[in-house]
């Protein structure tokens, strides 16, 4: 059973018929709390293995910093099985890259580069952000900067209004 899960995560990540998505950190928390909302859903269509996920050691490390600060912790007790399945999954069937930014692209707040870095090395199709300073640029090298809600609406076809 490992060896076929093994087999699947490497064809999968060598495969390009699958869009390749950076989620900034602020998308993954979302995804984490919300386990129903837009963010969720993108996080959903990675697990299932309709879109590729690309995510660099220090995304990782920001998510997992930020996921464990002591008023999210209060708030959240109940999702550390959540938190917990997320980081598995985002260190061992993503598609891992440095992600050390070279270029100054986004001035304003440039602790945001290793995202676009992370996502030009990837060779990423998206990157999914809440950030306006991410937002603003809308493109960047080819890559789509999109919020979850319009890469949920536009990309995997779902409606995002619940049922009545």
């Amino acid at each position: 059973m490992k060896l076929g899960r093994t087999l699947k995560t490497l064809f999968a990540k060598f495969a390009r018929n699958k869009p390749r998505v950076v989620l900034d950190t602020n998308i993954l928390i979302s995804a984490t709390i919300v386990p129903h909302g837009a963010p969720a859903r993108i996080l959903a269509a990675a697990f299932d293995g309709k879109i590729m996920l690309i995510v660099s050691a220090r995304l990782l490390d920001e998510y997992l910093r930020v996921i464990q600060r002591p008023h999210i912790r209060a708030k959240y007790q109940t999702i550390e099985t959540r938190v917990q399945a997320i980081a598995s999954f985002l260190r061992y069937d993503t598609v891992l890259v440095l992600g050390e930014p070279t270029l100054r692209v986004i001035p304003a707040d440039p602790k945001d580069d290793f995202i676009i870095a992370s996502a030009v090395e990837g060779k990423a199709d998206y990157i999914i952000s809440g950030d306006e300073h991410l937002q603003q640029l809308k493109t960047y090298r080819g890559i789509r900067i999109m919020t979850p809600h319009d890469f949920v609406a536009q990309r995997l076809g779902e409606n995002l209004r619940a049922p009545s």
